[in-house]
């Protein structure tokens, strides 16, 4: 399922807000209710799908700056982002399961591929790391019907405390495919995941709305001229699979357990051709 806006919008590509049980609650100073987080870490679990390929282990810690521009983050041999703290004591992804990712759609045959670390994966075989460096990692997977290969290269921006996510999809097929192209992270920010979620065009971002309060954002960069946008969107599931990754949208929230994703189309991936997407992880 998609939104017929694509055309109509598609000079932007656009981000959006997942939330998974929506609460009313005050957007100041609160003691965070531990009945509800215990409450939201159990209701998690029902996402989870049981991967023995899916990982959670850091592979590939990445980190730079000091004081307020302190920015550390590790990622998995999936090409999982597992862990991401900015400033130093401010984590919003590492609390379990762990959710983030990426995932595929192939809107004419309904395949669909995904790995989102703790809440599992399908359709890929392994990854193969491409290159590491102390600022960056590449890894290239490609879907176990040999169909689509995508290729992640993951950028520690120290000057801006930033991660900077592009995603490559290669079409491997002789004819055209029309797919869709998704980030998303399951933001518990300081490890509640009791959060407020918003968006607007060019971001997507979670965050605990007390007065010391601290959020991620994801932020669009870029994209290739073969890649359009969706729509902004938010949702009552963490994740969900690629293909029906709009069917429970809902607007703006407070005091949610939630997470924030970015989608873009490729309508008529040519064949052996490849449409980019580019995202930056950064907290506020």
């Amino acid at each position: 399922m998609r939104k017929n806006c694509r055309y109509l919008l598609a000079a932007f590509v656009f981000v959006a807000v997942i939330a998974t049980q929506a609460q009313t609650g005050p957007l100041r100073t609160r003691p965070r209710d531990e009945s509800v987080e215990q409450a939201n870490l159990a209701a998690k679990q029902l996402y989870v799908t049981a991967s023995p390929d899916a990982t959670t282990t850091c592979t590939y810690p990445f980190s730079g700056g000091t004081g307020n521009k302190f920015i550390s983050y590790c990622v998995t041999v999936n090409g999982n982002i597992v862990s991401f703290q900015s400033p130093s004591g401010h984590e919003y992804i590492a609390t379990a399961p762990i959710g983030e990712g990426y995932s595929v759609c192939d809107f004419g045959s309904g395949k669909q591929y995904y790995d989102y670390a703790g809440y599992g994966s399908s359709g890929w075989q392994a990854a193969t790391t491409v290159s590491s460096s102390a600022t960056s990692v590449k890894i290239a997977r490609t879907t176990s019907d040999g169909l689509y290969t995508l290729t992640q290269t993951i950028t520690l921006q120290a000057g801006n405390s930033s991660s900077q996510v592009s995603m490559a999809l290669k079409n491997n097929d002789t004819t055209a495919h029309d797919v869709g192209l998704i980030r998303y992270a399951d933001v518990d920010a300081n490890g509640s995941t009791s959060n407020s979620f918003d968006y607007t065009t060019r971001t997507a971002f979670g965050y605990t709305p007390e007065l010391d309060g601290y959020g991620l954002e994801m932020i669009y960069v870029s994209n290739s001229a073969n890649t359009f946008p969706n729509g902004l969107f938010s949702q009552d599931i963490p994740g969900g699979p690629s293909c029906q990754i709009f069917t429970h949208v809902l607007g703006p929230l407070q005091s949610t357990d939630g997470s924030i994703f970015i989608e873009a189309d490729m309508p008529t991936l040519a064949k052996k051709a490849s449409g980019t997407l580019v995202s930056q992880y950064k907290s506020f």
